[in-house]
């Protein structure tokens, strides 16, 4: 009954061959999955969290379709605490009956599964079965696309000696996943939760966490610009996650800032700026600069004839400002210009575009990526592979109430969340 699958060669789950098992997705769990991601500190770490927050929803509702006399508890899920769903993108310690579920959002790409080193290693949140939940975002729907049991793991890993990769994580095979999901229905009502032993949780009292504590009180000013992993050993990482007053201690510190105000674009069209926004760095751009002349407070003019060569024209009316931003791996300058679009009492609209280049006469980074989002999603990504090149800006268009962040990564390394832009006249 839980004999794992062959290993043989594996060719890709196709969307539609999963037809027949999918659930659809409602418009509160998506809500709910955007109201969690939000509260995750890493923008990398929050499209991971939000994908797995509809795997967890999805999976609730796949089972209550299948199988309505199994009840699955999911309110101690690790998803659902954000403190540890900004370490790990997986929901562990779900319930159903006697058997602890572990849920994990597969890759639609690749027939390989980036899977948190915690979700298997780690007592605490050690599962008897890890379910595999493809999503599929834009459609609204999820389907399970294969499970395993955590003696098969133990067995697997013994042959295979996996390492945890740099960021925390194992890459998993798709043919270590039994595909069919009748087969996990069949054990969850079938088999006792004691045919698979789970590792004993070591109590908290019993680890020592004196050295890790030590440590994380020196790294506290980079908690907010660094991935931890970055930061840590798989060893210290491990105590971490077993102590929960730890996890909650990095959360607080890792999202908490001390300036987030508007940055309103609004006052720029007046050629005014305010206090919160100049002691964040940022200084207005001249009107010359805009019009394409030099100036000593910043240089713009490469990056406007750059725009222009994409069919970007910056209207006379536009204003904007810059700031510089500066860590070890090298140094960049953010732009930031606005226009209204329309100022209509039904249809308001403005115009944010963001660019960046290094910085004059100091050190380059070698890689630059710029996000931008808005409250409910990402608008723009993109690497900047080699910062010699070109450069690299976004626009994007909101009304009068909309926000806009940006983020700004140098060397996958440092982190710069910058607080949002708005147009309040």
């Amino acid at each position: 009954m839980n004999q794992p699958p062959p290993i043989t060669e594996f060719t890709l789950i196709d969307w539609q061959s999963l037809n027949q098992t999918h659930s659809r997705l409602l418009p509160g769990h998506f809500q709910q999955a955007v109201g969690l991601s939000q509260s995750i500190h890493q923008s990398e770490q929050r499209w991971q969290v939000y994908l797995c927050a509809l795997a967890a929803l999805g999976f609730e509702q796949w089972l209550q379709e299948r199988a309505p006399d199994l009840r699955l508890l999911s309110d101690s899920a690790s998803i659902w605490q954000p403190a540890y769903a900004n370490l790990m993108a997986a929901a562990c310690n779900i319930h159903i009956g006697d058997f602890k579920i572990c849920l994990i959002t597969a890759s639609s790409l690749t027939n390989q599964h980036s899977v948190p080193f915690f979700a298997l290693d780690i007592p605490d949140f050690a599962a008897h079965f890890y379910v595999l939940m493809q999503v599929e975002e834009e459609q609204g729907q999820v389907a399970v696309s294969g499970f395993m049991n955590y003696k098969q793991y133990q067995s697997y890993q013994q042959t295979a000696r996996l390492q945890v990769d740099e960021d925390w994580t194992y890459t998993l095979p798709q043919t270590w996943f039994n595909p069919d999901p009748d087969a996990l229905l069949l054990n969850l009502r079938c088999l006792e939760a004691d045919a698979i032993k789970l590792p004993a949780i070591i109590p908290t009292a019993e680890i020592d966490t004196v050295a890790l504590r030590q440590k994380l009180a020196k790294l506290e000013s980079q908690l907010q610009s660094k991935h931890l992993w970055k930061l840590l050993t798989v060893k210290e990482a491990t105590t971490l996650m077993s102590n929960s007053d730890l996890v909650n201690w990095v959360y607080k510190r890792a999202t908490t800032s001390p300036v987030q105000p508007l940055i309103n674009v609004g006052l720029w069209l007046q050629n005014q700026i305010d206090t919160a926004a100049q002691e964040l760095g940022w200084m207005l751009m001249p009107l010359p600069v805009l019009s394409g002349l030099r100036s000593l407070r910043g240089d713009f003019d490469q990056i406007r004839s750059g725009l222009e060569q994409q069919q970007i024209h910056i209207p006379a009316a536009a204003r904007g400002a810059f700031r510089d931003l500066e860590s070890e791996e090298g140094s960049v300058r953010l732009y930031a210009i606005t226009w209204v679009l329309s100022e209509t009492s039904d249809n308001s609209e403005w115009m944010l575009l963001v660019a960046l280049e290094p910085q004059a006469q100091a050190e380059m980074p070698k890689t630059i990526t710029l996000k931008v989002r808005d409250e409910t999603q990402s608008l723009f990504e993109q690497l900047l592979e080699d910062t010699s090149q070109g450069i690299l800006y976004a626009q994007v268009i909101g009304n009068i109430n909309e926000r806009f962040w940006v983020t700004v990564t140098v060397d996958n390394e440092t982190v710069f969340e910058i607080p949002p832009f708005g147009l309040e006249l």
